[in-house]
């Protein structure tokens, strides 16, 4: 094998070890326990948890989770519910929010830089600023 062919080789194996940030202790905790506060969960993939083809396919129960000071940078939580979920501090920069469901949810002091939040239901939601958000209720 040509070194070049070494090169790119290491590079498509390693490339995508590489862009899991987030840490498999969290993610196990996260499913176990529902509560992850302070956990790294950046580039997750937890899109549509809480749908009932999800939960088939084992992703974690994030209604009413506890994710305060989390990094969920970079996370998909597309279609997610995060019904009552505690994401005060939590980092959500550049995270997939879109049909997300954050009824409930406290996203005091949140980071959201970024995030995309299309279609995201905000029901009775502590936004960043502290005021109480109703769009999409």
């Amino acid at each position: 094998m040509t070194m070049k062919k070494s090169a790119l080789m290491a590079i498509l194996v390693l490339a995508p070890m590489a862009a899991a940030a987030w840490e498999p202790e969290a993610m196990t905790r996260l499913k176990e326990t529902g509560d992850c506060p302070g956990c790294d969960l950046s580039d997750a993939n937890l899109r549509w948890a809480n749908v009932y083809e999800a939960e088939l396919a084992g992703a974690p129960n994030l209604v009413g989770a506890a994710l305060s000071d989390a990094d969920l940078s970079g996370a998909d939580l597309y279609g997610a519910n995060l019904e009552g979920a505690d994401l005060r501090r939590s980092n959500l920069s550049g995270a997939k929010l879109s049909w997300a469901t954050l009824k409930g949810a406290d996203l005091t002091g949140a980071d959201l830089t970024n995030a995309t939040v299309d279609g995201v239901s905000f029901c009775n939601t502590t936004m960043p600023d502290g005021r109480i958000d109703d769009t999409n209720c």
